[in-house]
């Protein structure tokens, strides 16, 4: 399984304020404990609120510094400075039992980095400096009983499993979601891509025969709105069976592709352009007057004219077009069969020519 690497620069910054935040609080609940003492006041705020304060400030300053400088083990630096704290507090009040909870602090502060050798390396710091501390405290070895003693390191290593087992869970839910998340974009694209195989021409890329009318349905159901101009010019390649039969299909395609191309490039940003099967190609011309309309084709008719076609060995081919403008009121079909006509017209009296009507 992948794991994910967490930046732990904005985690750090949190729990060194959560730190910063402990220190204040124990510092006004020792403040506030001191009407439950006999201490003499002087002596209690000297060795039970001021120098555990000070060295608590300390210990968080040296860290603040180390993540400062980016230090590449500040996450262990951060971890060993909530332990530090915790002793601190044991070491100032050895005679609270309630104090020694303090322990579990920074073995749940590692489980937020999600990586069990921090888990594992806070725990084992925490038992072995605790065990230590209470070898050379006699005042901590004596509050606490040998059994205590165990009970308490036994319960920090349970504390250390469950969190272990918490980050491993953590990390299997964040593992399924980000596989989850690639999966839907996978899907995403591969519908994507699904949907503009079904709506565009294979070999020339062009939109396809289906797409031109749905588009064309659109386009007239606007136009019934707004009235805006709107012309269909059908393009049929002169002779395209002698050029198969002759130079073979492979040929042919790679003709049908450079003209596809060549139309794509010199019809606006309003026009639509398909390819209508075989050899024929549809363009709808948006928005324009029809004269400029047919400045356009007859640009496009005498630039196929002048292609010196590779492939055919340098022969060239010719296109004929019918242009059709089209009527409030006329319909779709009469609208596609007047060009279809016009383009019929001009294969009978010469092809290589544009019709309109």
């Amino acid at each position: 399984m992948n794991r994910v690497e967490l930046d732990t620069r904005k985690l750090n910054r949190k729990i060194l304020n959560v730190y910063w935040l402990i220190i204040f609080l124990a510092i006004i609940i020792k403040l506030i404990n001191y009407n439950f003492t006999d201490a003499p006041l002087g002596e209690y705020l000297i060795y039970f609120v001021a120098i555990p304060g000070v060295i608590g400030a300390l210990i968080v300053i040296g860290s603040e510094v180390a993540v400062r400088l980016d230090n590449p083990v500040r996450d262990f630096i951060v971890i060993t400075a909530g332990l530090l704290i915790a002793l601190n507090f044991i070491y100032s009040r050895p005679d609270l039992i309630i104090v020694k909870a303090a322990l579990f602090l920074p073995i749940l502060t590692s489980g937020a980095y999600f990586k069990k050798k921090i888990i594992i390396y806070t725990t084992v710091l925490t038992i072995v400096s605790y065990s230590i501390l209470s070898v050379i405290d006699p005042m901590l070895r004596s509050s606490i009983g040998v059994i205590e003693h165990f009970t308490l390191l036994a319960m920090l290593s349970i504390a250390a499993l469950a969190v272990i087992g918490i980050t491993e869970r953590g990390l299997e839910l964040t593992e399924h979601y980000r596989q989850s998340i690639e999966d839907q974009q996978d899907l995403l694209v591969k519908n994507t891509l699904m949907e503009k195989l079904s709506k565009t021409d294979s070999l020339t890329g062009m939109y396809n025969q289906i797409s031109f009318h749905q588009y064309l349905n659109e386009l007239l159901a606007h136009h019934s709105q707004y009235h805006f101009s709107i012309q269909m010019a059908i393009f049929d390649l002169d002779n395209f069976k002698q050029v198969n039969d002759t130079y073979g299909h492979r040929a042919g395609d790679e003709v049908l592709k450079q003209i596809a191309e060549l139309i794509q490039k010199e019809i606006t940003s309003d026009d639509f352009a398909a390819r209508y099967g075989g050899e024929e190609f549809i363009v709808l011309f948006v928005g324009k007057p029809m004269e400029r309309t047919i400045i356009l084709i007859e640009g496009i008719r005498r630039k196929i004219e002048g292609i010196s076609f590779r492939v055919l060995e340098g022969s060239r081919v010719t296109v004929s077009i019918g242009v059709n403008e089209y009527e409030t009121g006329m319909g779709k079909e009469a609208f596609f069969e007047k060009a279809d006509k016009l383009l019929y017209s001009a294969k009978r009296n010469g092809k290589n020519q544009v019709k309109t009507g």
